[in-house]
Parts: structure tokens; C-alpha cells; sequence
């Protein structure tokens, strides 16, 4: 039995792009980890992103299969989702720290402390 999706519309304007059906999976994921892990470690966020997208591809397979190369990219197109969001960060900063929320500089903290470590952002370091 198929069922149809109705009323469905898009709901981030800078998600609105033209890319990969993989790149969108990875979006999801993201936003998936960041609002939806229940806990804030590394390993805990890595656990809920792996489970979230095994039973998101459980569903989206359904419908629309991907190859295995393509299932392969999304934790690399997780990262470069969360490098984008870094950069979204900084946009409108002009150098001066105190300009940014406290949100912001922690946000810019970590992914630097990654990036200088050599890590992969939260809930990256899976394959699947």
C-alpha cells in the first residue's frame, strides 16, 4: 500500500536547494543531532545519529533507494552541513567577540576546538 504525503511544504528557505537526495538526508540528520540527541557527548550524539539514520533510510528506502555510495557520504555531508553552519556563524561578525551571543562564541569555541584537533563535528564519526 502507498501512501500519499499531502500539504507538504518547504520549512527552511536556506535548506531550499538543488543537491543531492543525499545532502538532504544529511541536512536532516543534523538537525536531528542537534535538537533531538538526548545527550550532550560526543558519543551519545554519535549513537542518536547513527540510530536516527538508520531508521530514516529504513523509511526513505520505501520510497526512493540510494546507493550504497550515496548512503556511504551522508556523515561527510553531515560534517560539511556543520561546517556551513559555522561559517553561517560568522557571517556578521566583525571581529569583536562581544558582538556575538554567548551562543555564537561557544558554537565557534567548539567547532574550532575540533577543526584544531583534527575531529569531525558531533555525530560524524560513524559510517554506515
Amino acid at each position: 500500500m502507498t501512501k500519499v504525503i499531502r500539504n507538504c511544504g518547504v520549512f527552511d528557505f536556506d535548506d531550499s536547494i538543488y543537491g543531492w537526495y543525499a545532502l538532504d538526508i544529511a541536512i536532516a540528520a543534523v538537525h536531528a543531532v542537534w535538537w533531538g540527541s538526548p545527550g550532550k557527548d560526543r558519543q551519545s550524539k554519535n549513537n542518536f545519529a547513527a540510530h536516527f539514520l538508520n531508521e530514516f533510510l529504513t523509511g526513505y528506502s520505501l520510497y526512493h533507494v540510494l546507493s550504497a555510495y550515496w548512503i556511504q557520504q551522508i556523515p561527510m555531508l553531515m560534517d560539511y552541513r556543520n561546517i556551513c553552519s559555522y561559517f553561517w556563524w560568522l557571517d556578521d561578525w566583525n571581529g569583536d567577540e562581544s558582538g556575538l551571543s554567548e551562543f555564537q562564541q561557544a558554537a565557534i569555541a567548539h567547532a574550532v576546538m575540533l577543526i584544531s584537533k583534527g575531529q569531525c563535528f558531533e555525530g560524524c564519526d560513524f559510517t554506515l
